[in-house]
């Protein structure tokens, strides 16, 4: 036998006892979903503009999706979990967070038995999906009828890179977290007041040289009510040199929410208030323009990655009140009305107009993996663009493995 062979049947051996230890001490699951269905929507704006689309879409009510997690008990009830998750058009299999293998997750951490607490380093969302998606009537699917339409940082397809993440459970229910982002890799934005610059979303070592994040949240749940307030700041990245000297170093981009939910039984309450201050950390749904028209987005639906713009001058106050209704043990009704409206000067259109969405959807459980959905949605103003109306109706299954 010569040496190579001994060599590659000696990483066989190892490959082997390897895995044999992985199966006796921790644990890895291979899950899975997919959502298609079919999407109209039109939009109208200024001068008699007008624009429609009518076909099949992948991600309506939730990104269609893949991934493998797995954890391994470390000993005193601590354990060492990953988890890795990549999104896709299930219309025509192509990936999607611009085409990461694992965009949608990609993480390394630690956490405690009997805890909600962990400590993450990866690819992550921030707090604000994490504690609003269950607030959310759509639970952050379905486009425009998503809380995230006017709550970015809500935007549960989302996700920042080099991001590390603490939360604790000092008390049962109640959960704290903070996290820090060197670089989310995000595509950036800066409005100098007449035009939109694009800047570069790359990570290098340098800090001043990214832009940085930062995402702080606490949620309390205990019994019917639910309740979650989030903090979300992102940093210009004043050192690139694309960037002209009066916008280089623009102002932070801050956003808080507050809201919750209720459940009453046969019916449920949720709510929401927020602010933001100095741009937008996510942009969807109708898309910024230079000829002060709308454009439909066609990221708007599962799997589309926001974007970040700073505008000193955007400012705007967001709401959210949506209530959800079971008909019975596989089906229910959930409808929501969300409004974003400016109060900055942004010039960011040639019109800015306070946008208010108002959506109505139904599912039905056919089992605990699958289900149908039909869903429509009405908005004025969307992307503040005054007298824009968006309104789409769509309808779909989902299944998960």
């Amino acid at each position: 036998m010569t040496h190579t062979k001994k060599i590659k049947l000696s990483l066989a051996a190892l490959c082997i006892a390897a895995s044999h230890a992985w199966a006796q001490q921790g644990t890895a699951t291979f899950y899975g979903l997919l959502d298609g269905g079919i999407a109209y929507q039109t939009l109208t704006g200024p001068a008699q503009y007008s624009q429609s689309r009518l076909g099949l879409a992948s991600g309506m009510q939730t990104t269609s999706r893949w991934g493998v997690r797995g954890q391994e008990p470390l000993g005193n009830g601590f354990n060492a979990n990953f988890q890795l998750e990549g999104s896709f058009d299930v219309t025509n299999g192509a990936a999607l967070a611009n085409g990461r293998l694992f965009g949608t997750q990609s993480w390394v951490g630690l956490s405690k038995n009997d805890s909600a607490g962990y400590f993450r380093i990866g690819r992550q969302s921030g707090y604000a999906p994490e504690f609003f998606l269950p607030i959310d009537p759509f639970r952050g699917g379905f486009g425009q009828a998503r809380m995230a339409y006017a709550f970015g940082s809500a935007n549960s397809n989302t996700k920042y890179s080099n991001l590390i993440k603490l939360m604790v459970e000092p008390a049962s229910g109640l959960r704290i977290g903070a996290g820090y982002s060197f670089s989310p890799q995000m595509n950036t934005y800066y409005f100098d007041g007449a035009k939109s610059i694009a800047a570069g979303s790359d990570y290098n070592d340098s800090t001043a040289n990214n832009t940085r994040l930062i995402t702080l949240g606490v949620s309390y749940n205990k019994g019917p009510l639910m309740l979650a307030a989030t903090y979300d700041q992102v940093m210009p990245n004043g050192a690139d040199p694309r960037l002209p000297a009066n916008i280089a170093n623009s102002s932070n981009i801050q956003e808080w929410i507050v809201g919750g939910k209720y459940d009453l039984g046969a019916i449920q309450i949720s709510a929401a208030i927020g602010q933001n201050k100095g741009g937008a950390i996510n942009v969807q749904g109708v898309s910024f323009t230079t000829i002060g028209k709308p454009t439909i987005d066609i990221n708007s639906w599962g799997g589309g990655q926001g974007a970040i713009i700073f505008d000193p001058n955007m400012n705007f106050n967001s709401y959210m009140l949506g209530f959800t209704l079971p008909i019975n043990s596989v089906s229910k009704i959930f409808t929501s009305w969300t409004r974003a409206a400016n109060n900055g000067t942004t010039k960011a259109h040639n019109n800015v107009g306070a946008q208010d969405a108002y959506s109505i959807g139904y599912q039905y459980d056919f089992t605990a993996r699958t289900n149908i959905y039909v869903a429509t949605s009405y908005a004025t103003n969307p992307g503040f663009i005054a007298e824009a109306t968006s309104f789409y109706v769509v309808t779909g299954l989902r299944h998960r493995f």
